[in-house]
């Protein structure tokens, strides 16, 4: 089933309104963040005209790099092995998310001097309200100039996009842009739908042939919410221009945001869960009083010695109490902090009208509700990872084609193919996580090995699946070569069927055979 996109009298699609004019925001973010960091800390050697590219790494990848490297082909996402193919004089340090945070503490600080709100956004980024900071300086650019001169002292260079909505602004400041006032959805209206960061959804779009986000804009709400739900209405809003997420200020009332110090720390998350869960109630009825639920919160953990814990949590509909108090817990168990927890924030990143999320008349959607209500309570007695949603993948392999994430969290981006030796439809039935070992041995017993089966020489004859007797080799059809450097230089894949009736498919790599799926 397609999305129909629909009209107005004039030939120009129906879109929703903004709700209301909100202020002006800018956007500020000091590129290659990691690696100034790196820099700084001496992680990496100085730069300059004479430095080598630098670059910082984590689970052997690139996560980001500066200007030389990218001169050089280096880019995020490379292997290190081809990073350094690509520039031999690259310096590398590992990554770390909790020096940057700490470090951009003094960013937020100077920032804060000569502008009246600002909020960190990650990745070396901040947005600000641009209305009252264009009034004192007299006018936006006076004020980007303002903000940019508060970090001259500190050596560091920044890219400022300003527009009518946080959304716009972010894309604004990878271009250096100042969207005029209203010219927000014109902005928008060229730029790819991968921009929204919603991995199925721009998927799901492209396959439907809506590829900017101009023509995702045209499309009207109802069909948008039949497909995607609440998240692709989200989505939308941002497309046309109308993110509502805002810039929160200290100052306009302390409601807004949870802060928690302990004293002394707090060791375990039993302990934890017990000490934030009235603050947490209570916290989340002075929102109800204001017809506000959270749907977006970021939790922030600090620990006694310094150490820090960032995280944006989501879930479909809205966050009640339990549901903080859960993430609070996990997002501590998962934290290397290290020594005791001193102070819990909760900042919500999005806040809708609890109007929004109310129940239909007649009940519509009351079996929704009633499952999702379960999934969350089996996640908060067994743990986040016991409940998982599937969402397409991208890849080469079986496993790489469905990625399997937490209930509630966002699904990861979708990678962009082609992906030459991809298994086409249709695909097996049951896909093993991970890759289970089996045997493959010609008629005297030996084992079958890859190369042998390309060139006709030693057929397959049995066939010894997990957990299960030897069995008769009916058919078989490979080898198909698949370049997999994190399993061997190149991995083979055969497909096969048994004496049993069942299919196979079949890897081979560093030597051994492995169980990648089954038909039956």
């Amino acid at each position: 089933m397609g999305i129909e996109q629909t009209g107005g009298p004039d030939g120009q699609a129906a879109q929703r309104a903004p709700s209301r004019v909100r202020g002006r925001i800018g956007v500020l973010r000091v590129p290659d963040w990691p690696v100034v960091v790196a820099r700084q800390t001496g992680a990496l050697p100085a730069g300059g005209e004479q430095g080598s590219p630098g670059a910082v790494v984590h689970a052997m990848r690139i996560v980001a790099c500066d200007e030389g490297a990218r001169a050089e082909g280096v880019r995020p996402g490379m292997r290190i092995r081809d990073a350094q193919a690509a520039a031999p004089m690259l310096a590398l340090a590992p990554a770390d998310p909790v020096g940057e945070s700490l470090a951009f503490e003094r960013v937020l600080r100077a920032v804060h001097a000569v502008v009246p709100a600002a909020q960190p956004i990650g990745e070396g980024g901040l947005a600000f309200r641009m209305r009252g900071a264009s009034r004192f300086y007299g006018s936006e650019a006076g004020a980007i100039a303002a903000v940019r001169g508060a970090l001259a002292p500190m050596g560091l260079t920044a890219v400022v996009g300003v527009a009518d909505d946080r959304f716009a602004a972010e894309l604004a400041a990878e271009a250096g842009a100042i969207v005029p006032t209203g010219g927000s959805a014109a902005f928008l209206a060229a730029l790819p739908v991968g921009v929204l960061g919603e991995g199925e959804l721009a998927g799901m779009l492209h396959r439907l042939g809506v590829h900017t986000l101009g023509g995702f804009a045209r499309l009207p709400d109802d069909s948008v919410r039949d497909r995607f739900g609440e998240a692709g209405l989200v989505a939308l809003a941002r497309a046309r221009g109308d993110d509502d997420r805002r810039v929160e200020d200290p100052g306009l009332g302390e409601e807004r945001v949870l802060r928690l110090a302990f004293e002394p720390g707090l060791e375990g998350t039993a302990e934890l869960a017990l000490a934030v869960r009235e603050p947490v109630e209570r916290f989340v009825r002075q929102l109800a009083e204001q017809r506000l639920v959270c749907s977006e919160i970021r939790i922030v953990l600090r620990a006694e010695e310094g150490r820090v814990s960032e995280r944006l949590w989501r879930q479909p509909g809205f966050l009640r109490a339990p549901d903080i108090v859960d993430r609070m817990r996990w997002q501590l168990a998962e934290s290397d902090l290290g020594s005791a927890l001193v102070e819990v924030q909760a900042l919500p990143e999005r806040l809708d009208p609890d109007a929004e999320h109310m129940p239909g008349l007649w009940g519509g959607g009351g079996i929704d509700d009633r499952a999702k209500h379960a999934l969350e309570r089996l996640q908060g007695m067994l743990g986040r990872e016991a409940v998982l949603t599937a969402a397409p993948g991208g890849g080469r392999l079986l496993a790489e084609r469905g990625v399997l994430t937490p209930w509630g969290d966002a699904a990861p981006a979708v990678q962009q193919g082609p992906w030459p030796g991809a298994l086409p439809a249709p695909r097996p039935t049951t896909v093993f996580r991970p890759p289970l070992a089996v045997r493959l041995v010609d008629g005297a017993g030996a084992q079958v090995e890859a190369e042998a089966l390309d060139v006709r020489e030693g057929a397959p004859a049995w066939f010894v699946p997990p957990a299960a007797g030897r069995r008769r080799v009916v058919a078989w059809a490979g080898p198909w070569p698949i370049r997999r450097r994190d399993l061997g230089d190149v991995v083979h894949r055969i497909q096969l069927l048994d004496g049993e009736g069942d299919a196979w498919v079949l890897l081979h790599a560093d030597g051994a055979w492995l169980a990648e799926g089954c038909y039956t």
